[in-house]
């Protein structure tokens, strides 16, 4: 495992601050399901062309949860609600096929008292069209939905986990219609106790990647198969990865990004469409325990560089658990890494979603209240914005999905007191939308290569002070100015400058 190591460019210094819009965002509509009764949550949301936005979840009328999905209109009214009354189940993924329809997925309780899969697909009006419910031959222990994705050509596959000790690891894969088109096993080595739980599936190309955990060992396993189940390869993941299926992404070029824990850090590994460990990159915060820390969420952008968010656990020097944020280039270098911090000792930091959108990065997460963060592509924090459902002690947020008109849809789980909580879905439309390309004014300017100065010609000429901080925040040094700041002191590496009480701010890379 390579340690984290930040790489160095050309050394350019560009003014941030002026022409950059922050995009934040007033709430257009919440809807909740229930009025803030019950023990109801929304899951997952799909936003259709018409503007209505359905979600997949569970709701419970009395003492029995009940297999759920549901439609709203543009402005946040309900339209419609089905799914299987009484079921004792909980639907997790919602996917629109590519005939129209919806297809939303789950698990429930069978007539045996063992779980199924639930695969229910549905009109846009609410009419259920057909279902399929998924019971693994031989295994009497029952089946739960791990998670589900959709490959370009609209066929759906989640990985069904295992029972404890089983010595096979179920897939399957269904059409484009929803119908189910095969169900496969894989033998697990001997040399495992068997699968545990199935984690996460992504696609390459018309191939799957499942991450499975692995009972009797701390680490996970990724697994490949061929557009008809055949098993391609098994690669045993030297990473402790959690039961969260945001742990792992695809780039869109041919790989697959897994996050989680190795040798008490961060960590992220990247893997190529024959199983292969193309890289694999451990990371902490400076001062920051990370001995159970563990990365919960990546996703990747065009270029193939990866976002992740982190869980860190108590530390002595901040109040409470803390999120690590990193963004680490296509090659496995960290680029940059921030941390947001819990505020109490009494209440954790949830990280709930993320969602990467163009030159954003938007942040939802959950403790005493709730709160969006949202980040530019360079690692600079534009704003946090304080966002809960009223009447709630916080908002979890299990889903996100921009608009077109570049406002976020919000799928989730407004908290009451004790275990009580109402589903919600919400709408929240942009004030600002992101951030402004710097004018032709500001130049990129180049520190003279011998004596290491930087001229910053729009600065007062009276002079004044300047904080040297570094790509974490943490400051360097304090340090007086007359046009030009000497950096011959500073160690190659990403800085921030900032006009001590002023808010103009600078970012350069030194070699």
């Amino acid at each position: 495992m390579k340690n984290a190591s930040t790489p160095l460019g050309v050394a350019i210094i560009l003014l941030l601050s002026a022409g950059s819009a922050r995009a934040q965002y007033t709430t257009a509509y919440i809807t909740l399901f229930d009025g803030l009764t019950g023990y109801h949550s929304a899951e997952d949301l799909v936003l259709l062309p018409s503007g209505t936005v359905a979600v997949s979840g569970v709701f419970t009328p009395g003492s029995t949860t009940e297999f759920f999905t549901a439609a709203f209109t543009a402005d946040g009214t309900p339209q419609w609600t089905n799914g299987l009354p009484d079921s004792i189940g909980q639907a997790w993924k919602i996917f629109q096929l590519n005939d129209g329809t919806l297809l939303s997925l789950g698990d429930y309780e069978n007539h045996t008292g063992t779980n199924d899969v639930l695969a229910q697909r549905y009109s846009t009006d609410g009419v259920l069209l057909d279902q399929v419910v998924i019971d693994s031959p031989g295994l009497n222990n029952g089946d739960d939905l791990g998670d589900a994705t959709m490959d370009a050509e609209g066929n759906v596959a989640p990985p069904a986990p295992s029972p404890p000790l089983a010595r096979t690891s179920p897939d399957w894969r269904a059409s484009p219609t929803g119908a189910l088109e095969w169900w496969v096993t894989y033998p697990v080595p001997p040399h495992w106790n068997g699968f545990g739980k199935g984690l996460a599936v992504e696609a390459i190309g018309d191939s799957l990647v499942v991450l499975w955990t692995r009972n009797g060992s701390s680490y996970s396993a990724a697994l490949g198969f061929a557009p008809s189940g055949a098993h391609l390869w098994t690669t045993d993941l030297q990473v402790t990865t959690n039961d969260n299926n945001n742990a792992m992404t695809t780039d869109g070029l041919g790989h697959v990004l897994v996050g989680g824990a190795h040798d008490q850090q961060f960590n992220v590994t990247k893997l190529d469409a024959n199983g292969d460990v193309a890289w694999s990159t451990d990371f902490a915060f400076p001062g920051l325990g990370s001995a159970s820390g563990q990365v919960r969420h990546v996703r990747c952008d065009a270029q193939g560089d990866v976002y992740a968010v982190g869980e860190g656990s108590f530390q002595a020097s901040i109040p409470g658990p803390y999120l690590l944020l990193a963004k680490l280039s296509s090659a496995g270098n960290v680029l940059w890494m921030d941390t947001l911090t819990g505020g109490s000792y009494n209440y954790c930091l949830n990280m709930d979603h993320a969602l990467l959108h163009d030159d954003r990065w938007t942040i939802a997460t959950a403790y005493i209240g709730s709160y969006l963060y949202e980040y530019d592509t360079t690692g600079t924090r534009l704003f946090r914005q304080a966002w809960n459902v009223p009447g709630a002690q916080h908002s979890k947020v299990n889903a996100i999905v921009m608009g077109p008109d570049g406002a976020l849809h919000l799928a989730g789980r407004a908290q009451l007191v004790g275990s009580s909580g109402d589903g919600f879905v919400a709408k929240l439309a942009p004030l600002a939308t992101g951030i402004d390309p710097i004018g032709p004014t500001h130049t990129m300017l180049y520190p003279n290569p011998t004596t290491h100065r930087l001229q910053l010609p729009e600065l007062p000429t009276d002079g004044g002070s300047i904080t040297v901080s570094d790509i974490r925040g943490k400051t360097v040094y304090t340090t007086s100015f007359h046009n030009t700041i000497d950096v011959s002191a500073l160690p190659s590496g990403v800085y921030f400058l900032e006009r001590t009480g002023q808010h103009q701010r600078w970012r350069f890379v030194k070699e």
